[in-house]
């Protein structure tokens, strides 16, 4: 029928198809995990520190969206944190803000009332703009975790 040399030939290219469907396979599963290159954890942590830097319009609004911004700041740093090593490096830069989780009290007639049933807890942020500290606490309410001396952000 065919010849030896006929033979050899069509068993290498069934052999080449059958890679090629498999490759193709594996190609399409969803398993197939993302490669990243590494980067360092200070880097992450430079990065964590500019997303929290860029909050304080969110925080200025309402709980909501401050917690997203927020939220949103931390899962990206796990993430980055999880394709990251450390180095021998410090951090590059210094954030301006810092977040705090304390009660949100509503201001009424300027004094805050803690014991007002709208009181509950929350996040807001400290920042220092050009070496002035202010406070973003969401619904402009009073955040007990921040010194009442500290002038809102605008």
């Amino acid at each position: 029928m065919f010849s030896e040399d006929t033979r050899g030939m069509y068993r290498r290219l069934f052999a080449l198809a059958l890679l090629s469907a498999c490759l193709f396979a594996f190609s399409l599963s969803s398993s197939v995990e993302t490669v990243y290159a590494l980067t360092c954890m200070q880097d992450c942590e430079n990065s964590y520190a500019q997303c929290v830097d860029a909050c304080p319009d969110d925080c200025m609004g309402t709980d909501e969206t401050c917690s997203l911004c927020l939220e949103s700041c931390d899962y990206t740093l796990w993430d980055c944190y999880s394709h990251s090593i450390f180095c021998n490096v410090g951090p590059s830069n210094s954030p301006a803000c810092s977040v705090g989780f304390a009660d949100h009290c509503p201001l009424i007639g300027g004094v805050p009332d803690c014991d007002d049933p709208s009181a509950h807890s929350g996040y807001y942020e400290v920042c220092t703009h050009s070496g002035q500290q202010c406070v973003a606490c969401p619904d402009h309410e009073y955040c007990t975790g921040a010194s009442g001396s500290i002038p809102p952000c605008l």
